[in-house]
């Protein structure tokens, strides 16, 4: 049974899901008091969420092992870069089926989570909430997709993680720092941590963009656990040196964080390098706090998978 759900999911088979307009802050909402596990739905589903401003539905893509779903189970939310999207990373540069060859290989199990960044009058997001209103891809984040995701298993922070790659290595880090009750740790694949706004989502406002530069944010950090990757060819401008400038802030405040620099250049080979690391990193985090262990593939009396 668990070897055909497997290579179901690996052939990126997927059904979709609707799902109706959520209120109520990610932040504030509280779990149940009694988490009944649910029965597991492994494999790759799509659902949609309602955007709080334009009411359109926007596609988030969602993975999940081959084990009960309950609050201990960890969520990782990974955001795309510009231009791209959640199908772009799932069709194209084979995320979830990284994500399962890594449960399969003994990982600690967690669900992947690929939300869309897009909005309807900014094309480059940054995955932030526009000053002028018209564009709302945090609080989209926060109040639909994470409730959407979770169902009534609502994580807390050190069973939900975030990362990202390029703007979404951005958007992670930022996310993560400005919501640490939200977000225990954060993956920041070839991000930037300054304020790269070419759509003006932050409309040239000196508090909206200090809001939203992470290098202005550290002691948001202490509450995080952060890993971050570097590209040793990196070519992108916005890019170039970043990854190294923030580890130095976060060393001079006494943060700890993982840094490491390999091989790549600023494209998905390099990503899919740097991925069994990050899954590794988040994987001792959430082992500390009780998440389910490995996933057995040990042959059963039947032959079969257990």
């Amino acid at each position: 049974m668990w070897a055909a759900t497997l290579a179901a999911a690996l052939g990126i088979a997927y059904v979709t899901v609707n799902v109706g307009l959520h209120h109520g802050s990610a932040a504030t909402r509280r779990p149940r008091d009694v988490d009944t596990p649910s029965p597991a739905r492994p494999g790759l589903t799509r659902i949609t969420v309602t955007d709080p401003v334009d009411h359109k539905a926007y596609g988030v893509y969602v993975w999940r092992p081959d084990v009960p779903e309950t609050r201990m189970l960890p969520v990782l939310y990974f955001l795309h870069g510009v231009p791209s999207d959640p199908k772009t990373l799932i069709d194209d540069e084979g995320l979830a089926k990284q994500v399962a060859a890594y449960v399969a290989k003994g990982g600690t199990p967690f669900e992947l989570a690929v939300p869309d960044g897009n909005g309807s009058h900014h094309d480059d997001t940054e995955w932030a909430n526009a000053v002028d209103g018209s564009d709302r891809i945090e609080d989209r984040l926060l109040d639909e997709v994470i409730p959407a995701v979770e169902g009534r298993h609502r994580r807390d922070a050190a069973h939900r993680a975030i990362g990202g790659f390029s703007m979404g290595g951005y958007g992670s880090m930022n996310l993560a720092l400005r919501h640490p009750d939200v977000f225990g740790a954060v993956t920041s694949i070839s991000g930037y941590f300054h304020v790269d706004d070419p759509s003006h989502m932050f409309g040239d406002q000196a508090a909206a963009i200090t809001a939203n530069r992470p290098d202005q944010n550290i002691p948001a950090a202490r509450r995080v656990r952060i890993f971050m990757s570097a590209a040793e060819d990196e070519d992108n401008d916005v890019i170039k040196g970043e990854p190294e400038r923030f580890k130095k802030l976060l060393d001079a405040a006494g943060v700890p964080a993982v840094f490491e620099e390999r091989p790549g250049g600023h494209d998905w080979d390099y990503v899919r390098s740097v991925l069994p690391d990050a899954f590794g990193f988040l994987a001792q985090g959430w082992t500390k706090a009780g998440a389910p262990g490995p996933v057995s593939t040990a042959p059963g009396p039947s032959g079969s998978p257990q």
